[in-house]
């Protein structure tokens, strides 16, 4: 059995009203030039838990957490997993007694997050993920 817990650290740019954040722990991190590594692979056989989510935006904004079945072609196609809404500046911390789990059957799934404003502001996410085996 192998398990890694991570936890996924994001920020948007400020200037863009929607976008996908940039992904990044210890052992996860991305090229500073574009295009920036805005997804997650979910290695062959293994299964991702989100355990919880923490969400942060200086205004209004929707975070997105979505699936594709395929995210190593050039442009995948995405689906909602889940979503949360702040309706002004603030935060929220959401833990999971049950994760958000999301398989990998071929090694090509995987996951991003995204964000919409009707304004652009910064926004900030933190996901606590398990990548297991079991």
């Amino acid at each position: 059995m192998v398990t890694e817990i991570l936890t996924l650290k994001g920020e948007s740019d400020g200037t863009n009203t929607s976008g996908d954040f940039p992904l990044y722990s210890d052992i996860v991190y991305y090229d500073a030039t574009f295009p920036l590594q805005t997804k997650i692979i979910i290695p062959f056989g293994m299964k991702v838990k989100i355990w919880a989510k923490r969400f942060a935006a200086e205004g209004e904004t929707l975070f997105q957490i979505l699936f594709s079945k395929d995210a190593t072609v050039a442009s995948p196609s995405w689906n909602l997993i889940d979503a949360e809404k702040l309706a002004s500046k603030g935060e929220i911390s959401l833990e999971k007694r049950r994760p958000i789990v999301l398989r990998s059957i071929t090694g090509k799934e995987g996951f991003k997050v995204s964000w919409l404003q009707p304004t652009a502001v910064k926004a900030f996410v933190e996901l606590e993920v398990e990548f297991t085996d079991e």
